[in-house]
């Protein structure tokens, strides 16, 4: 049977179609953050009040090239024949859906959402607020986008890497969070 593209695309498109849309999606998806107002890090998204053009360069350019270099080291200690430019279009595909996954903050709907939360929280009245329905519904939306992302990310490390055993994930899955927590300080200190 042949693979679906939303499957694994590593395995159906070319590394240059690969390259291609990573470039085009990576362009995209600064944009998106600056027009949407959204801090992106690895593991998650931070709506803020306003998002500079250079800064969504340099958040993604920080997630993307350490997310790079740290799988493709450990790829390189899992198969010697992993090759760069496998890891580095796996890292830009994945992406793809968390951009996606921006346009929940259409009107800074998040942004507003999250700040009443919080006023709420702080005043005490947060046991007297109704859950938010919309809010809910874009929750799942926006997690059904987050699991699609870490999905990408390990389907693609598996297929470059030709990863196979249980220490391969765990390594992959240690590595991802411990670049996160990295990326994420130096993306706050910008």
């Amino acid at each position: 049977m042949k693979n679906s593209i939303l499957l694994n695309p590593f395995a159906v498109l070319s590394d240059k179609k690969q390259t291609i849309i990573g470039i085009i999606s990576l362009i995209l998806g600064i944009l998106i953050a600056h027009f949407m107002d959204i801090n992106i890090q690895i593991l998650r998204i931070d709506p803020t009040e306003k998002v500079s053009l250079l800064k969504s360069f340099l958040n993604l350019c920080v997630c993307i090239s350490f997310l790079s270099l740290a799988f493709f080291g450990i790829g390189k200690i899992i198969n010697k024949k992993t090759r760069f430019i496998d890891i580095l279009n796996t890292v830009l595909l994945a992406f793809i859906p968390v951009y996606l996954s921006l346009f929940q903050n259409i009107n800074n709907f998040l942004t507003n959402e999250i700040n009443q939360i919080v006023e709420a929280i702080a005043n005490g009245d947060i046991y007297n607020m109704s859950p938010p329905i919309l809010l809910l519904i874009v929750g799942l939306i926006g997690l059904a986008f987050f699991i699609y992302y870490i999905y990408l990310l390990f389907i693609g490390f598996k297929t470059a890497t030709n990863a196979k055993k249980a220490w391969h994930y765990v390594l992959f899955f240690a590595t991802l969070i411990i670049i996160d927590l990295l990326t994420s300080i130096i993306i706050n200190s910008i």
